[in-house]
């Protein structure tokens, strides 16, 4: 915390009898400046609690003794304490909501053990959760209502009917935490299709197969390596994505079935990350040729070709996407072969008097994919959604501030249309620039907030470290205050991720690798 906040320390007795000569202490719980973290003397209480109330939990069927009553009994009465104090604090805040992003792990299924992630999270004044549905291309669906195009997190028959995503919104819910599910959309990653359904049938059909983003060169996502760009001194390159054709009917059924069951578990909200293309490696991070454009499924090839409005038009499409640009010689072909039309005409194109130039025709056909490569992420997005809205639960999308932007002469490889997002959805700019100071990520929130569309809820998401600078950022702290002065009509905030925060990292990591 910084040496400026000053601390209230508030004191209540839960418990007032001593039971089996075992010393209840009385629990304290603190509230600290605008943060809403809580105090090291509440959280040793709290976690000093929680180890006695799950004391001996292999041994459940055995009966419960005095001992254990009390403790699980002043475990619970702390629980619904610090979440009172929790709340209270946040409505006199001007951050209102406060979140988190997190993985689960098989291990988080242990007595006790999720109850300690969230009572971590309550500590630092966090009220709000996002968990991640499909983790390492595991779902957190009970394996034995798994019908989806992934294998459980949770894949052996002792655990067949382990709920961990229904059971982390219990955890949090009783802590005063809302629980949002966090969905990958694009990216399917390279489990997707993986293993076999409950018929004993491979899952990586000859339709998954095809629901595969591919460019012109026969690329699949699964080839090319993504920088993520959060750091120009380091980019962390990833290898397990697998990015899908958002025009595929497949694609489209998969993730809706993901969507429908997660809406069952009846979470506080639904947030949309990867609403967006694969991003290129080194020079390909920018796409200035339509044969670099992931638009090149069998899928999204019909639907574009579905968009001209005269046979000159189909060929002249079809030229472009083969070739990557089109000649004077194509456009002489294409009038010989269909003289009975004017000029080539496809959606949004009208009729012109004049006999323009080929650049221009280049420029047009250039527009018509990339509009193309836009329509099809919120069309995806808009099919996907529907059981979220349809069940009255708030929905958000997270996204790069920058990955719709041209550049050059071509556009950032992610088309993140954001510009084309409703008011409907939450936006959650990732607002991870990176320049030592907060000015850079103030201005990624400020350019959000100036095209959002009126009344708008933007809540960013931040990465970095509570305290202290980290990796050129500002610690979390500077970031929130600078984003308050810029933008003060903001009052909800996240920080990615959980396991990043160096106070939980080997706490993540204990439970990565321990054996369920």
């Amino acid at each position: 915390m910084s040496a400026n906040i000053t601390t209230r320390v508030f004191s209540l007795t839960l418990l007032t009898n001593l039971l089996v000569g075992m010393s209840i202490m009385p629990p304290v719980f603190a509230q600290v400046g605008e943060y809403c973290q809580f105090e090291n003397e509440a959280i040793a209480n709290k976690d000093n609690l929680r180890i006695a109330a799950f004391k001996d939990s292999s041994d459940r069927k055995k009966a419960i003794n005095n001992e254990n009553v009390a403790s699980t009994k002043a475990y619970q009465e702390i629980v619904k304490q610090h979440s009172q104090a929790l709340n209270t604090c946040r409505q006199k805040s001007w951050l209102k909501t406060q979140g988190v992003w997190l993985r689960l792990y098989p291990c988080d299924l242990q007595d006790g053990k999720l109850d300690e992630v969230m009572d971590r999270i309550v500590n630092k004044g966090y009220n709000q959760v996002f968990v991640e549905v499909i983790s390492e291309g595991k779902i957190l669906l009970p394996r034995s209502e798994n019908t989806t195009a992934w294998e459980s997190l949770i894949n052996s028959e002792q655990y067949k009917n382990a709920d961990l995503l229904k059971l982390a919104i219990a955890k949090g819910r009783e802590r005063g935490i809302k629980v949002h599910a966090w969905i990958f959309t694009m990216n399917f990653s390279t489990s997707y299709g993986k293993g076999f359904d409950r018929n004993g049938l491979a899952k990586m059909t000859v339709a998954r197969q095809n629901a595969i983003a591919r460019n012109g060169n026969g690329d699949s996502t699964i080839s090319i390596v993504e920088n993520l760009g959060k750091n120009p001194e380091g980019e962390v390159s990833t290898t397990n994505q697998l990015f899908i054709d958002p025009y595929n009917y497949q694609a489209q059924s998969d993730l809706y079935l993901v969507v429908n069951e997660v809406v069952k578990r009846k979470p506080d909200g639904v947030v949309f990350d990867y609403v967006r293309y694969k991003r290129g490696a080194g020079a390909a991070s920018v796409v200035s040729n339509v044969r670099y454009l992931w638009i090149y499924g069998q899928a999204s090839l019909q639907a574009l070709r579905d968009r001209a409005e005269n046979l000159q038009g189909l060929e002249i499409i079809n030229r472009f996407l083969k070739q990557g640009y089109v000649t004077p010689t194509d456009l002489q072909t294409v009038k010989k072969l269909y003289p009975q039309e004017s000029e080539p005409l496809w959606q949004g194109r009208q009729p012109s008097s004049q006999n323009p130039a080929i650049a221009f025709w280049q420029n047009e056909l250039w527009k018509l994919a990339v509009g193309h490569a836009f329509i099809g992420v919120t069309y995806y997005l808009d099919i996907v959604s529907k059981p979220v809205f349809r069940q009255g639960i708030p929905a958000g999308i997270a996204f790069f501030s920058d990955g719709n932007q041209p550049v050059g002469e071509g556009f950032d490889s992610r088309m993140q249309p954001w510009h084309l997002f409703t008011s409907s959805y939450e936006w959650q700019p990732m607002a991870y620039a990176v320049c030592g100071k907060p000015d850079c990520i103030v201005a990624q929130v400020r350019r959000v907030a100036q095209y959002a569309p009126e009344g708008t809820k933007i809540a960013p998401i931040l990465v970095g470290q509570w305290n202290e600078p980290f990796a050129n950022r500002p610690s979390l702290e500077v970031q929130m205050q600078a984003i308050r002065a810029a933008v003060p009509t903001i009052s909800s905030i996240s920080h990615f991720a959980f396991g990043w925060q160096f106070q939980e990292a080997a706490f993540s990591r204990s439970r990565q690798f321990c054996k369920l």
